[in-house]
């Protein structure tokens, strides 16, 4: 095809003249109407975006016609399609078919990078049907930057300010009420109802105690000269600290303190707060400036409106001697993911605080079996792969799990796994009535495959790296993101310094996981926005976990096995690997935010269905088409990642 742009019809929709014409003045208002349909210009003040639609060209391009190529040099103008169809191919070196070429529908933008950059586009951009486009002159663009901070964010940060206006939608079509609407991303330092109640070490107890009291709070902070925390009272301490233990009331508040407490900066978020109480099970969270105390923040104040909270959550798993109450704090689990989502909480939080929950009541679980096995003699350690061990585990999650433990010889290996498999099997099967279904592979410790010596773990793990089978490689991508979840960590962390060791020396491997990684294909259609599957009504969906998710976490694997990073989570892989490898920060940047962006879809998606099999799909026809458009931004940015992969691989 004719790289060199085609020559097209243009008109200018003339503005700010003393007097205008019906007809001007109803084009105008029309071209107004409709960009308000498309963010960022449903978000700018009216002064701005009358200045930019007056300043606004329409052009026709018929189909095949080339709108806009890099031999034309630094591009003159900011497109916006307004009717038809325009495609964009990779850039030149990249190794993609057909399907792989990105398309643009009306109220999408392009050469806005270039634009600011100054420079030409990386790939020409053709009609794939006839087409209008609006063309904004690149001097009214940078004066558009300078009167509208709307589009200015939008400029800088295209995908990043897509996701923030999915986040305010969800947020206002919330059913919940307006006063459980918590923003988790507000800073501790604005969450502060008051000024600390503090001590000193030397306090008397009765002195603490009648302060607490005075101030109707839960807890005192005891400080230093230089007001920076040295530890925490809580009325909780009171029964087992000085009653039960028969502490006189003259003693030193430091003699019963909880030393050394765990403080956040005042600048954290609320949601780290939230993570913090669910992972220490604590109920106060001293905030510092400088080092310095400057408040408390409670449970209370991040979930006070809440039926569920993390606190609450982690009592009831704290406090289980049944399988009935763990299976209703599993219940309570989805019912705060639920609230939150609905609050317009980020996928990269809720997922988190979501596996630190399941993480507790898993471990509950664990201990809970444990006591009705003799095992104190057996050094063992729980694995969990998967989503749980990258720390992304969603609402609808099946278990992946394994135990390593420790063994002199092949006779005594024997005799402890068929100790340790009653006792995995039973855990197995109290997590799925908790609500984390058996695994249809069956990868569970509960399967002798998988509840093995440690020899035999690394014997595993050496066949798999060393096996050309494709069926072997499969094996390699569920079991290599694991981490330690109950039990002795040293046994995983020595399996994970094998595997990295292993897997460093051993360039055909990564090569073969890269192939693996480019299978499966982002689901963006030629002449449509998305290839989709049909579901058994007709319905055409899209399955966000293995034409999602995957595209990210598999790419993210072999960038950290590749660059010899140790980290599991995705968003951490592809950081310091993509730093690593020397990518842009804007394009790891947008990378993240997409596969966080799916995440949150796959989210809302699960909290929806009430069927596991159909929890990760997608109807797209269904989505806001502001959820449309970031899902195809999103699928793209994957695409960039597989072009990455197949071009540093030679795929």
């Amino acid at each position: 095809m004719n790289s060199t742009p085609q020559r097209h019809t243009r008109t200018r929709l003339p503005v700010e003249k003393p007097a205008k014409s019906q007809p001007v003045e109803s084009l105008l208002n029309a071209s107004i109407a409709f960009l308000k349909r498309y963010p960022p210009f449903d978000e700018m003040d009216d002064s701005p975006l009358r200045f930019m639609a007056g300043h606004l060209g329409l052009a026709y391009y018929p189909a095949g016609s080339v709108i806009v190529a890099p031999e034309a040099g630094p591009v003159r103008q900011l497109y916006i399609v307004q009717r038809g169809l325009v495609q964009l191919q990779p850039a030149e070196g990249y190794h993609v078919s057909d399907g792989d070429i990105v398309t643009l529908g009306p109220g999408e933008c392009f050469s806005v990078y270039a634009l600011m950059e100054k420079r030409a586009v990386g790939s020409p951009y053709t009609a794939a049907e006839d087409t209008f486009c609006y063309q904004l002159p690149a001097a009214i663009f940078n004066e558009l930057l300078s009167r509208s901070a709307r589009f200015q964010e939008f400029s800088l940060h295209y995908l990043r300010s897509l996701l923030q206006e999915s986040r305010r939608l969800i947020k206002m079509h919330s059913v919940s009420n307006a006063a459980e609407q918590q923003a988790m991303s507000r800073a501790l330092r604005d969450l502060i109802q008051r000024s600390p109640i503090t001590c000193t070490a030397d306090t008397p107890l009765d002195t603490a105690l009648r302060q607490m009291q005075q101030a109707r709070i839960g807890s005192i902070v005891v400080i230093d000269d230089a007001m920076q925390p040295v530890g925490i009272f809580t009325r909780h301490d009171v029964l087992e600290r000085v009653t039960l233990a028969g502490q006189p009331l003259s003693a030193a508040v430091s003699t019963v303190m909880t030393p050394d407490p765990v403080t956040l900066p005042a600048e954290a978020s609320a949601y780290q707060a939230a993570l913090l109480i669910a992972a220490r099970g604590i109920r106060h969270v001293p905030v510092t400036d400088n080092g310095k105390l400057i408040g408390v923040v409670t449970e209370r104040d991040l979930f006070a409106v809440q039926r569920v909270s993390v606190r609450g959550i982690n009592r009831t798993i704290e406090q289980a001697r049944d399988a009935n109450t763990l299976t209703q704090a599993g219940r309570d689990i989805q019912a705060l993911a639920r609230t939150l989502l609905a609050q317009g909480v980020a996928a990269e939080q809720l997922t988190q605080l979501i596996t630190t929950l399941n993480d507790a009541l898993a471990r509950r679980v664990i201990t809970f079996i444990l006591g009705q096995h003799n095992l104190q003699d057996i050094h063992w350690c729980w694995l969990t792969f998967g989503s749980e061990g990258r720390l992304e585990q969603t609402i609808s999650t099946d278990q992946d799990n394994g135990l390593i433990f420790a063994a002199d010889n092949e006779a005594e290996a024997a005799d402890l796994k068929a100790r340790l498999l009653p006792f995995a099997a039973a855990v197995n099967q109290l997590l799925d009535r908790c609500g984390f279904p058996l695994c249809k592979g069956d990868i569970m410790a509960g399967n002798p495959h998988w509840c093995m010596s440690e020899d035999a773990w690394r014997k595993q793990f050496h066949d798999w790296v060393r096996n050309t089978d494709p069926g072997a490689l499969l094996n390699g991508v569920i079991f290599f993101d694991f981490r330690a979840l109950a039990g002795e960590d040293a046994l995983a962390t020595r399996l994970q310094a094998f595997l990295h060791e292993l897997t460093t020396q051993n360039t055909r491997f990564v090569r073969q996981l890269a192939q693996y990684a480019l299978e499966a294909k982002p689901p963006l259609g030629l002449l449509s926005d998305f290839v989709t599957e049909n579901d058994a009504s007709g319905g055409e969906f899209i399955d966000l976990k293995k034409s999602g998710a995957r595209l990210f976490v598999d790419a993210a694997r072999v960038f950290a096995l590749s660059c010899g990073i140790g980290h599991t989570n995705t968003a951490q892989r592809l950081t310091h690997a993509g730093t690593a490898i020397k990518m842009p920060s804007d394009e790891i940047v947008a990378a993240v935010d997409a596969f966080f962006f799916i995440q949150q879809l796959r989210l809302r998606t699960q909290l929806g269905s009430n069927v596991h099999e159909y929890a990760n799909r997608i109807y797209p026809g269904t989505l806001h088409e502001i959820d449309r458009r970031i899902l195809k931004e999103s699928l793209r940015q994957a695409r960039k990642l597989q072009s990455r992969l197949s071009l540093d691989f030679q795929l």
